[in-house]
Parts: C-alpha cells; sequence; structure tokens
C-alpha cells in the first residue's frame, strides 16, 4: 500500500494513474474498509484526496474504465462515511458543478456515464442532486444508490412514524438539537452485536459491580430507558444484549432517530421503540425504568445535575443507573482548542470546519498532536460533536461524587473494563474499585485514563 501511495508524490503520478488504481483496486481488504467507517488517517486522507482530484481531472480521459468504477464505488463510500470532511479546491468545485450541469442537461439521453455520477458522490452525496430521481442505476452504481439516495429517503419516511414527548422549551436542549439534525453523529454501517440476549442478571453479574445481585428482583419483561440515543449503536447494542428487555430510546434529533431506526430495521431489532423529545420532559412518558442507560449526553445539557435528577425519579425500585460524562483531565487539550475556536470567533459552517481541521494537520503546533488521532476528527460531524459543539460541561471525579451526594445515589464501579484492569495493578484490594477516592488519585498519575469518559454504574440509595 505504501508503495502504491509513494507513486502518488512522484513526478509521474499522471502516467501511473492506471497503474495505481489497478493496485490498489487488489488490496481487497482497503476496499472494503473503506465501506465500513471513515478511516482515521492523515496519510491515506492525503492520498485519497490527489487520487479523488486526479480522477475528477481526467474523467473525459478514462473511457470509462471499469477499474476506475471499482475504486470509485469505495472511495464514494468513504467520502460519504466521513460526510466530505476532505478540503477541496476551487478548482474542483467548479469541475464538480459543471459536470453537474452537464448531467442534468443530458439527463434524457444516454450520454451521462457511472464515472461521472460517481466522482459527484465523492464530493456531495447523492441525495443532493436533484436528477437523481430520474436516474435508473445501472447494476455498477446499485450499491452507491442505495447508500447515497435510496437510504436517505428511507430515513425521511421514518420521521414521520417517529412519536414526540412534548416540544422542546429548553434553549440550550434546542441549540443541541439543531446541531444534531445538521449532523447525526455518529454515521455508522456496521456494530458487534451480542450472539444470544442474557437476562439482566446474567449480563450485569460479568460487569463486577459493588451490588448483591440475590437480593434485586429485576422484572422478567425488563423495561430499559437509552436517554440520548444519537443515530442507534447504543440503543440497539442494549438490545441484542438482554433477554425479553423492551428498549425505549429517546433523542432530541429527528434525523439521528430516523437513522437508529433504519439501522434498526436493517438489523432485525424490534425491541426498540424509538422517541423524540427533551430528556427534562420524561416525566410525561409517565414510566418507571429498570435499567437507564445515558452516556455523553447530561454534559451537553444546560444543567447536567437537573437532566440527571429527571433520569433519577424514573428509575424503579432496585433499578440500576449507566452514567457517562466528560472527564476534565483528559479533554483538556480539547478544551484548550474549543478556547481558541471561540476566541478566534469562528462560527459552525461546515466549510469552517473543514478549513479549521485543515489548518490543525497543517500546524507544527505538537500540543495539538492528539487531536488529530482521535477518531471523531475524521469526520464532519464528529469534528463538530469533538470541538464545536454548542454545549460542553466536563466533569472531575470529586464533582461526580458531589452530585451522587446530592442525587443519594450510590457508586457501584466503572464500566470500561481495560481502565479497570490498569487500575487493579496499583490497587488491589477488594474495595479498592469502589473508593472514588482511590480513583481520583489514579487519574492525576494517568491523566488520559477516562478520554473515552467517565463511564459508570450507580443506584439509588437504600434507607
Amino acid at each position: 500500500l505504501k508503495d502504491n501511495f509513494s507513486l502518488i508524490n512522484n513526478n509521474d503520478f499522471l502516467k501511473n494513474l492506471n497503474k495505481i488504481i489497478e493496485s490498489l483496486n487488489k488490496n481487497k481488504l482497503l476496499l472494503q474498509f473503506m465501506k465500513v467507517c471513515p478511516i482515521p488517517n492523515y496519510y491515506f486522507e492525503k492520498n485519497f484526496i490527489k487520487i479523488r482530484n486526479e480522477i475528477l481531472n481526467q474523467i473525459y480521459n478514462l473511457n470509462f474504465k471499469k477499474i476506475y468504477l471499482k475504486f470509485l464505488i469505495s472511495l464514494s463510500a468513504q467520502c460519504f462515511l466521513n460526510e466530505y470532511v476532505y478540503s477541496e479546491t476551487d478548482e474542483e468545485i467548479f469541475k464538480i458543478n459543471k459536470i453537474n450541469e452537464r448531467i442534468k442537461n443530458n439527463i434524457n439521453t444516454k450520454k451521462i456515464n457511472d464515472l461521472e455520477i460517481l466522482i459527484l458522490s465523492c464530493y456531495s452525496p447523492l441525495y443532493n442532486f436533484d436528477w437523481c430521481n430520474k436516474i435508473n442505476p445501472s447494476n455498477y452504481l446499485e450499491e452507491t444508490f442505495i447508500l447515497q439516495y435510496k437510504n436517505y429517503n428511507e430515513e425521511k419516511k421514518n420521521i414521520r412514524k417517529i412519536k414526540s414527548i412534548a416540544e422542546i422549551n429548553d434553549s440550550v436542549s434546542m441549540k443541541v438539537k439543531n446541531q444534531y439534525e445538521e449532523n447525526p453523529y455518529p454515521r455508522w454501517t456496521n456494530l458487534g452485536l451480542s450472539i444470544e440476549a442474557r437476562v439482566i442478571k446474567e449480563v450485569i453479574g460479568d460487569i463486577n459491580l459493588n451490588i448483591n445481585l440475590k437480593k434485586i428482583n429485576f422484572s422478567e419483561n425488563a423495561e430499559i430507558l437509552i436517554a440520548g440515543c444519537g443515530t442507534g449503536q447504543h440503543a440497539i447494542t442494549t438490545a441484542s444484549k438482554y433477554k425479553n428487555a423492551e428498549i425505549f430510546a429517546l433523542d432530541l434529533s429527528f434525523n439521528s432517530l430516523a437513522y437508529a431506526k433504519r439501522k434498526a430495521e436493517e438489523l432485525n431489532c424490534k425491541n426498540i421503540n424509538f422517541i423524540q423529545g427533551d430528556l427534562l420532559d420524561l416525566k410525561k412518558l409517565n414510566k418507571k425504568f429498570d435499567i437507564i442507560e445515558s452516556v455523553g449526553v447530561l454534559h451537553h445539557m444546560a444543567n447536567p445535575q437537573m437532566g440527571w435528577k429527571t433520569l433519577t425519579d424514573c428509575l424503579k425500585k432496585d433499578a440500576l443507573m449507566l452514567i457517562g460524562l466528560y472527564s476534565e483531565k483528559a479533554r483538556e487539550k480539547i478544551a484548550n482548542v474549543r478556547e481558541t475556536i471561540d476566541n478566534l470567533k469562528i462560527k459552525t459552517t461546515k466549510k469552517n470546519i473543514i478549513n479549521f481541521r485543515k489548518d490543525i494537520f497543517e500546524s507544527k503546533n505538537t500540543q495539538w498532536d492528539s487531536i488529530k488521532y482521535s477518531t471523531d476528527f475524521y469526520s464532519t460531524s464528529g469534528v463538530r460533536d469533538l470541538l464545536f459543539h454548542v454545549q460542553e460541561h466536563r466533569f472531575t471525579i470529586q464533582k461526580i461524587s458531589e452530585y451522587l451526594q446530592k442525587l443519594n445515589l450510590v457508586f457501584l464501579g466503572f464500566e470500561d473494563t481495560y481502565v479497570i484492569e490498569r487500575y487493579k495493578k496499583v490497587y488491589n484490594k477488594p474495595n479498592d474499585l469502589y473508593n472514588l477516592n482511590k480513583w481520583e488519585e489514579f487519574e492525576k498519575i494517568n491523566p488520559r485514563i477516562f478520554s473515552g469518559m467517565y463511564q459508570f454504574w450507580c443506584k439509588k440509595f437504600e434507607k
């Protein structure tokens, strides 16, 4: 692969284009990987940008070569999955517009070839082109049309099927909703689902929490709330994990829920109720839950404590709650970048996001290096969520401890097995796992250990 990419920086790149594409097509793993998720690597990105540009330049000299179709189908999928986060020049935009006009003018003739449509789909999703519904896709284009056109229309139909709790009144919730309507996050393809669903006690028993499961009686038909389900990864994973469980998946964004609903149907996951609404209005559902899971949500609210209290009020007796919150220490460098964006008064537009991202890649400022290795940095919605989010709070273990006390909740243990194994090498007494003071000491020595959020279980304190 490196040999292929090294030819791109060669003076004979234009002459080598056929050779490069032929070689890349032989790498079946690469072509498949490009269809699965955004590839979080700038070395790949730089080379894909150059190849995309050169195919665009030579589009009418390629004579409809099948080798280019095969590669462009994968490149188109990669660009769609990363939400067109690759930078583009004014010259590229001009050429794309010319091809678009040509297709519009020739829509009723046979003068359009698949390469033209595929190269356009590497710069913008097909659903953005008003001529798309007039195209009868060839066998070569079918996969791209499903990904970039058919799925989109299916999601639009799903929106009409999703019920709302109530109209959103909170101003911050409204801003967060708008963000995720514009950029549902994340846009995912595959999930590693549980092979066989198990009862709650068996699943929870694997987590090593500070509770006596024998004393807890979970309902046989458990009701589980995913508060802030986004595009459905969390809800679908949970639905596949618990036996005889009914999942209630709540989110602010209709577009995120529509994506989640489509993926659930695709994966034949039938035990999820998708609901649109604000977490603050949960009481209007008039339900209590056996388990509530809310990961990556409370820190995007105007008042996280109020949101957390609303969740606590919806717990049944003996019910468990999984919470995920940003760590102040782990996100220190991200906070610095967010501050820079605020100071520069950069407005949140797609163009600004792409340009700022490009500046970070080209910057010699080493303090931003860790940002470049974040998987979120390789998709438009990911960058927006990471650096341009309309609302973000960060927590310390001490602050979490204070919140637990105020809400009359008991800490039961962290979720991440990697983090736990690292911790146990330092603190190995039986009760150390549940001692937040020791966890605070551990984080001071390992400030990036909670880069994936504090994810922990808790329950109501029993008097």
